[in-house]
């Protein structure tokens, strides 16, 4: 019988997973000719993860297709064996192009998934594969999932004997039209925008994490940093990676850390674990704010992250319906690899400071029949994915309003804006490479970066005006009273974002004439070309 009931939007959820470099020892399996997918293999084709590595983890079946796997000795982490395209997965083996040459020891050399399109894994359960996707996404006013785009082919193949088409065929699949649309209580989405992170101020204590895969506790949170000894107050973290991991976490009742310590970079023993933000002692001496410094990426890397759509019929029943036909009661989405293309602040006056970002996607996954696979990382309550803030701190569920904004430009603070919107553009071309493994992968390639602020204002004099005919750039770079444009928004309980700009002329300025005879309005453009300074005090523990 055919299940008729209808899926609503009260069964779904929209749910977001960081995309960090993933480490993976190897069995020395990975050697030999062996089975992958019932099928036997040329020696060398195929990764095997370690025994202990599967004991915790299981990856999602051809989830990896397309990234890029770095194998490394142990010996010399800094530099890779060699380089492979991941052409397909299952849950403990890895087939790969072209074939390693290695001799790879028992769990000792180590194999590391770079991030951009893989997702973070998360702790099994039993068989049942997860992600790490019980990450809240914030005060979320509209979101579109990726779209997928088919192209059809139709060919007369040359030949006679009917008008109709005689042949056709599916080519490339894009999916493209990923759009977040927030209420913003943290500004740590840019991050993404940006590329990098230089420095997180944070409190932490003893070193924590008890190995690779293992930690004492779970809900616990770690970063690295280089320091066995407890901070009592705020200390600026420099040794973590700029692009992720930034903080590990543990999973769903299970003191696995997720992802996995990045082999030659973080090690369990450097790991501080983290005193988490709460709104009872958010400010003061021993405050545990959490104060990011986000710094321009000028390389390839731009970092990415998943989007998981889960739909349920009945919004607890979080495992898809393996070997069935149909799923009836529950299916999952997975979009991977999506970097932020154009983010837009936008403050008007008497709203909330909105956000919205324009994604580009490498691809949308479609999970086998066959797939154990439990969505939200196996939470099926809200309050208990992680960033969502206890009844006790719901004060960082409140946004930041434009009434507490604050706009410099040309070495002074102007407090007649209206309106003020900040545009971040990545212009990431798509590209399409060999030996991906599949036609429905496409890789989003970041080229020139560029800022621009527009903005309404009343007229109280001149000063902009006459810097529509000032030829000289704006070129400071120490202070806002020297020329920086700074914008600033912040929050009763200390939380703010601070991003300075320079480099910058003033590219129009159009003094309105209204005709109700009310204020004298000016709407300006700033086109700075660098980035000064981008911090975030927040809440929000960003994984990367």
């Amino acid at each position: 019988m055919v299940n008729t009931d209808v899926f609503l939007g009260s069964g779904a959820s929209l749910t977001f997973v960081p995309e960090l470099d993933l480490s993976l020892y190897l069995d020395v399996t990975s050697n030999d000719a062996i089975t992958y997918n019932g099928v036997v293999q040329t020696a060398k084709e195929v990764f095997v993860v370690d025994a202990t590595f599967s004991d915790r983890y299981l990856l999602v079946p051809d989830l990896y297709i397309g990234c890029t796997i770095d194998l490394y000795d142990t010996t010399d982490t800094a530099n890779p064996v060699s380089s492979h395209t991941i052409v397909g997965n299952n849950g403990t083996q890895i087939k790969i192009t072209p074939a390693h040459t290695h001799t790879i020891a028992d769990a000792v050399d180590v194999a590391i998934i770079r991030s951009y399109g893989a997702p973070c894994i998360g702790a099994k359960d039993g068989a049942v594969a997860r992600l790490n996707a019980d990450n809240w996404l914030g005060l979320l006013e509209t979101g579109s999932f990726p779209s997928i785009e088919q192209e059809m082919k139709q060919m007369n193949l040359v030949l006679g004997g009917s008008r109709n088409v005689t042949h056709q065929y599916k080519g490339i699949q894009t999916a493209s039209g990923g759009n977040l649309a927030f209420v913003v209580n943290h500004g740590a989405w840019l991050y993404y925008a940006l590329g990098a992170c230089s420095t997180v101020k944070t409190r932490f204590s003893t070193v924590g994490a008890s190995g690779v895969y293992a930690a004492p506790n779970a809900g616990d949170v770690f970063i690295n940093t280089q320091d066995a000894s407890a901070v009592t107050t705020s200390t600026n973290v420099t040794t973590h990676n700029n692009t992720g991991p930034i903080f590990y976490k543990t999973g769903n009742g299970v003191a696995s850390i997720l992802p996995p310590v990045l082999a030659g970079s973080d090690t369990p023993t450097a790991l501080g674990k983290v005193v988490e933000p709460s709104s009872a002692s958010f400010s003061g001496t021993n405050a545990n704010a959490i104060t990011y410094t986000f710094i321009e990426n000028d390389t390839a890397d731009l970092p990415s992250f998943t989007l998981e759509h889960s739909i349920l019929k009945t919004p607890t029943t979080l495992t898809t319906e393996t070997g069935n036909a149909s799923e009836s009661q529950s299916f999952v989405r997975i979009a991977r690899g999506n970097r932020v293309n154009l983010l837009t602040i936008t403050a008007n006056e008497n709203e909330e400071i909105k956000m919205t970002m324009d994604l580009n996607t490498s691809n949308v996954h479609k999970l086998a029949r066959t797939d154990a696979y439990e969505a939200r990382n196996g939470q099926d309550t809200n309050a208990s994915l992680f960033n969502y803030p206890l009844s006790a701190d719901a004060e960082f569920l409140e946004p930041f309003f434009f009434s507490s904004g604050s706009f410099s430009i040309f070495g002074h603070q102007f407090l007649k804006i209206t309106n003020l919107t900040l545009t971040i553009n990545n212009a990431i071309a798509d590209k399409r490479f060999i030996g991906v493994g599949s036609k429905n992968i496409k890789k989003g390639i970041p080229a020139q970066r560029t800022y621009e602020v527009s903005f309404t204002a009343l007229v109280t004099d001149d000063k902009l005006f006459e810097e529509l005919f000032n030829q000289t750039e704006e070129t400071s770079s120490d202070s806002i009273a020297n020329g920086l444009l700074d914008l600033t928004f912040s929050k009763s309980n200390g939380e703010e974002i601070k991003i300075q700009l320079k480099d910058y002329f003033l590219d129009s300025a159009n003094v309105t004439v209204p005709e109700d005879l009310g204020p004298v309005t000016i709407e300006g453009t700033v086109k700075p070309r660098n980035l000064s300074l981008c911090t975030v005090k927040t809440h929000w523990l960003l994984q990367g």
